[in-house]
């Protein structure tokens, strides 16, 4: 009881810092809304907005919500990529663009290490999308370990041609990193179990599969 009346409070504390966002923006009060930001992030995690996204990189966000509750946890973590998605609006409309990437980039790593904890339960309206966040961020270079969150939620959702773009984008940037190549042959076996229905469902045949498989099989033996 205690942690659903928790999630709904959450709930009802991150419309109005929305409704709050979204009157600032129009009026063009940047820094205010900023400020509105950085002092919703506090209340979340006791960090601000630059604390948050310095974290990014360097330690998993998702330890900011270590030892709680999943449930709580993920409720936590969406409102912050909430959050850091209108403070990486806000950024990219005063063309701050290195800031803009690491919030959009800190929101794509919140809200993936939410949905790979999902147990099901509905998400809240306000709740990023995953294709939008990776569509803003397409202009630019990934980090592995952000490609890795993306490649293992695109499994997870059997959107298996999504996931093999991740990977081989991984690939060519680090072409001799043998872990990638690793995690690729383990993606391709894993996926190779499952039903013809089920690989064509996720947008990749099995014919194309075993392809890419052969092709990886091939790179590591010529690495050894």
């Amino acid at each position: 009881m205690y942690r659903r009346d928790y999630i709904m409070r959450q709930i009802e504390f991150m419309v109005e810092v929305l409704q709050r966002l979204g009157g600032l923006v129009d009026e063009r009060r940047y820094p205010a809304a900023m400020t509105v930001i950085d002092e919703s992030l506090e209340q979340l995690f006791g960090l601000n907005g630059t604390l948050v996204t310095r974290l990014f990189g360097r330690e998993p966000l998702s330890q900011l919500t270590f030892g709680e509750e999943a449930d709580l946890s993920q409720a936590k973590l969406i409102a912050a990529a909430a959050l850091l998605q209108e403070a990486g609006d806000i950024q990219a409309e005063q063309g701050a663009e290195e800031a803009s990437f690491t919030s959009y980039a800190s929101a794509l790593e919140l809200l993936l290490a939410a949905l790979l904890s999902d147990d099901g339960s509905p998400l809240p309206e306000y709740a990023p999308d995953v294709a939008e966040l990776t569509a803003v961020l397409a202009p630019f270079h990934l980090p592995r370990h952000l490609n890795q969150l993306l490649l293992r939620f695109y499994h997870q959702q059997r959107q298996y041609d999504e996931a093999e773009n991740v990977l081989f984008e991984m690939l060519e940037a680090e072409p001799a990193e043998a872990s990638i190549l690793e995690q690729g042959i383990t993606f391709y076996r894993l996926i190779l179990a499952e039903s013809d229905l089920t690989l064509e469902m996720g947008n990749l045949p099995r014919e194309e599969a075993e392809a890419s498989l052969a092709e990886l099989l091939a790179l590591r033996r010529d690495a050894l």
